[in-house]
């Protein structure tokens, strides 16, 4: 979830409000780590009711964010969802300008980020369970940079070009071979308030 990238979908206020309340964050991040899921699935992963997973998956489904997948139910009652082509964005500038857009904004932000924080602590808790060599290859990273608005730009573009690439890879290996497993990357870039009033 970011500001708008190629391929969003939707009018801004109507994004944000597709995630108006902070499990269908979860279940937006829970499809997409687990590719595809049943309702009970994700039921269990965000620790909720049943029938409070359907209908907020019903709610994403209204806004196209997600679609059904009806070829692994094994009768009419269960139900299997993944994420639809539709990404998730919107521009940050127009957003912060129109009240109720910054509110959803703020909500669905914070979303997200606990959402990354509660991945990156799960791996963390778990990570001697892994084979050393994907506890070698897991990488954690962060740093301070002197650039302008356009170099943290254009930073971002060319780190995007680098995990479109590895996507495009993975989409190729389907079914995936052994030895992959699906990877969580976290990407954030800001300025510092006053780090040059200091």
């Amino acid at each position: 979830m970011s500001p708008r990238e190629p391929g969003a979908g939707g009018d801004d206020v109507t994004v944000l409000k597709a995630f108006a309340h902070p499990m269908r964050v979860r279940l937006y991040y829970g499809l997409r780590n687990a590719g595809t899921a049943s309702v009970s699935q994700l039921a269990a992963t965000v620790e909720a009711p049943i029938a409070q997973v359907s209908y907020h998956l019903h709610q994403l489904h209204q806004y196209g964010f997600v679609e059904e997948v009806p070829e692994r139910a094994r009768d009419r009652r269960e139900r299997w969802w993944r994420l639809s082509g539709k990404r998730v964005g919107w521009d940050a500038s127009s957003v912060l300008d129109a009240p109720e857009a910054a509110a959803l904004a703020t909500m669905v932000r914070g979303g997200a980020v606990r959402e990354q924080f509660r991945l990156i602590e799960e791996f963390r808790a778990h990570e001697k369970d892994w084979d050393p060599a994907w506890r070698d290859a897991a990488f954690m990273n962060d740093g301070t940079l002197e650039l302008t608005s356009d170099e943290l730009a254009r930073m971002y573009s060319e780190l995007k070009a680098v995990i479109d690439r590895y996507t495009a890879a993975g989409a190729r290996r389907r079914p995936p071979r052994p030895g992959v497993e699906r990877v969580v990357y976290v990407l954030h870039g800001f300025p510092i308030p006053g780090a040059h009033e200091r």
